[in-house]
């Protein structure tokens, strides 16, 4: 495949991105690091000063279109972190886009791909500077599920099953046996409360939609989950499935100490997700191994995925 790096959101650590272009060349991919961008022909790794920010919004903006335009087979995001939102509702989108890979802030650009028509172009996995983080069956899961987006099945078939997912724990259900067909969508909780009210906000009805997140305690999942159930966001969605929630169960300093003996423990992060979402009368499952810590699984978004409730446990078959 041919692989164009992009950084649209925060800075990131050079080698961390030289580690993550060897190892995908390792794998036997064509993979440039965006020298040739269209934007001052400027390295991605070289755009500005700014603390958060890799580069200012019209750079930013300008080189995401111009390699969203390009004749690329996929487009990998090199970080997460922030800046999508300030940029996604301008982003021109054309009539072909290649297959865009990425996680957390990608969130945004998926929103906004989906919004447009284009969901099924888009991969929730491994970063570029995040792979080399991942063990060798999720690297081939994550470019297994890439080249069939790009059409290269024969390389899907002699890497990894797209398809194949570990079981799942049911929270909650609609019934104690039931099988859901239904679009993927994945994404990351605090980008996707951000969108609300924006024009990339995706419309998630009918969806199963996967959630993760990372570093919200629980009453900051709480605010999370309220503002989305609130506006509406998961009104109509098939199903949720919850990723990792990396630290996001309070610290032990603070949880219960003596200042706070007359208050019950925090919940953990993954019960706030249960008490917020529990009620919504669909299935509500956990153990999703995607998100921010290894292994993070990827998914192919916008493909018909089927989902096999089963009493405790339950099966998502994601073959995009």
């Amino acid at each position: 495949m041919r692989i164009h790096i992009e950084g649209p959101s925060s800075p990131f650590r050079p080698e961390a991105l030289a580690q993550g272009i060897a190892a995908l060349r390792a794998w036997g991919h064509h993979v440039d690091n965006g020298v040739d961008n269209g934007v001052d022909n400027q390295d991605l790794t070289l755009r500005g000063s700014h603390a958060y920010l890799n580069g200012d919004d019209d750079t930013r903006r300008r080189a995401l279109e111009a390699a969203l335009a390009s004749d690329v087979d996929v487009l990998w995001l090199a970080r997460g972190g922030y800046g999508l939102t300030r940029i996604v509702d301008d982003v021109s989108i054309p009539t072909r886009v290649p297959v865009v890979v990425g996680f957390s802030d990608a969130t945004a650009l998926f929103a906004r791909l989906a919004v447009a028509g284009h969901l099924d172009r888009c991969v929730h996995g491994p970063l570029a500077t995040t792979i080399v983080g991942e063990a060798d069956d999720s690297i081939a899961r994550v470019l297994a599920v890439t080249a069939r987006r790009v059409g290269l099945s024969g390389l899907a078939s002699t890497t990894a099953s797209p398809a194949l997912l570990p079981p799942l724990r049911v929270l909650s259900a609609a019934g104690a046996r039931e099988t859901i067909t239904a679009p993927l969508w994945a994404g990351n909780l605090v980008v996707l409360a951000a969108l609300c009210g924006t024009r990339s906000m995706p419309d998630l009805r009918g969806h199963i939609v996967v959630v993760e997140e990372v570093g919200e305690r629980p009453y900051r999942l709480d605010r999370v989950l309220t503002q989305l159930r609130r506006a509406g966001a998961f009104d109509g969605v098939a199903a949720i499935v919850v990723g990792h929630l990396t630290g996001c169960d309070e610290p032990a300093a603070s949880n219960g100490n003596a200042n706070t003996t007359s208050r019950d423990r925090a919940p953990a992060g993954i019960d706030v997700v249960v008490e917020r979402l529990g009620t919504l009368g669909i299935p509500l499952l956990a153990g999703l191994p995607c998100g921010h810590e290894s292994p993070n699984l990827a998914l192919p978004l916008g493909g018909l995925t089927r989902l096999d409730v089963d009493g405790a446990v339950a099966t998502l078959v994601a073959d995009g």
